[in-house]
């Protein structure tokens, strides 16, 4: 009775799913209403939630009610990779996405993932603004994915359970966590760690049962999501830039009259732009919530070897992201 009495209401929640998302059916406007379903992986207290809501406040005002988000955190539909694939498919409508598994869908984004790439959160917007963040863009609308705004998910250090790293060589050997990236798992392994790519919805019991040794990550994701549980260390690296992005399925997207179009954009950008904001704010609170918690923050180690070390990556991939590369210089 109780396999029953499950089944009655998985079969109620895809009937209600299928009722909002809904639209465009026997001539009807797909403008005059729609429940937009929300995907991420965030805690509720993560850049990605604060994105989520903003959007979701600022389109349901914007289109006085037309329009309507309900938004799914925490990776309840999924990991990001699977999140994705769903957001192409459209079985989900929008997801807040990092750039890590959005290279498997348009491989321009993997530009965007070399250590050491960007001298600053200014130039890595000025990028995602500007030329290089347009031929993304436009690679993403071809694989059904349509790029509303490009989000900050923080840069990257390294966080390991029980060995601090103080110089270069003592990431030799440490199994590190990656996204399913290439380019991430040469970085990784070009540290002479060995990359691990774990979907980041496994992650933390990873870490907890020593699977992995450690991880690379932003502070945004570390401290919400409580992995000073896990990570006794945390060294300041800033090694890569993590960006993200508003995503919704394109052929969703098309199906909207001009004007909704244009409230879907500007929300977007609004919330964009206002998530960016909220990730710099809180990088210096999430520091102080990691040390209060027992994590050691080790600071102003040599980035020089580190550096050193992933020049043959560049070299690796200079013949397909060589010339997006020459413009994200140009623009620093």
């Amino acid at each position: 009775m109780k396999n029953v009495g499950k089944l009655f209401l998985f079969l109620v929640l895809c009937l209600s799913v299928l009722a909002g998302c809904s639209g465009e059916k026997n001539g009807s406007n797909e403008s005059e209403m729609k429940t937009l379903s929300l995907a991420h992986g965030g805690a509720l207290d993560s850049h990605l939630h604060e994105a989520a809501l903003k959007f979701q406040e600022l389109v349901e005002e914007k289109s006085d009610g037309s329009i309507k988000v309900q938004i799914h955190p925490n990776s309840e539909l999924g990991a990001e990779r699977e999140m994705a694939e769903s957001l192409q498919a459209g079985s989900i409508d929008m997801a807040v996405l990092s750039t890590g598994p959005l290279g498997n869908f348009a491989d321009k984004v993997n530009a965007l993932d070399f250590p050491f790439l960007f001298e600053s959160n200014e130039h890595a917007e000025k990028v995602l603004d500007g030329e290089v963040g347009d031929q993304i863009s436009k690679q993403l609308e071809d694989a059904n994915i349509k790029n509303l705004y490009w989000v900050d998910n923080g840069a990257y250090n390294i966080a390991t359970n029980d060995k601090p790293i103080k110089k270069f060589e003592d990431l030799k050997g440490l199994k590190l966590r990656t996204q399913e990236n290439q380019v991430q798992i040469d970085t990784i392994n070009a540290f002479n760690a060995s990359a691990t790519p774990i979907a980041f919805s496994e992650l933390f019991l990873s870490a907890q049962q020593g699977i992995v040794d450690g991880q690379g990550n932003s502070l945004a994701v570390l401290i919400p999501q409580k992995y000073y549980e896990v990570h006794k260390y945390l060294t300041i690296t800033n090694h890569m830039y993590s960006g993200g992005a508003i995503l919704m399925n394109n052929d969703l997207f098309n199906k909207f009259d001009e004007d909704m179009k244009e409230i879907i954009l500007s929300s977007a950008k609004e919330a964009g732009i206002h998530e960016r904001e909220f990730v710099q704010k809180l990088n210096k609170e999430y520091m102080e919530v990691a040390k209060e918690n027992g994590m050691e923050i080790i600071e102003d180690i040599d980035l020089e070897p580190f550096k050193e070390a992933v020049k043959p990556v560049y070299k690796k991939y200079e013949d397909k992201y060589g010339e997006l590369h020459k413009i994200i210089e140009s623009e620093k």
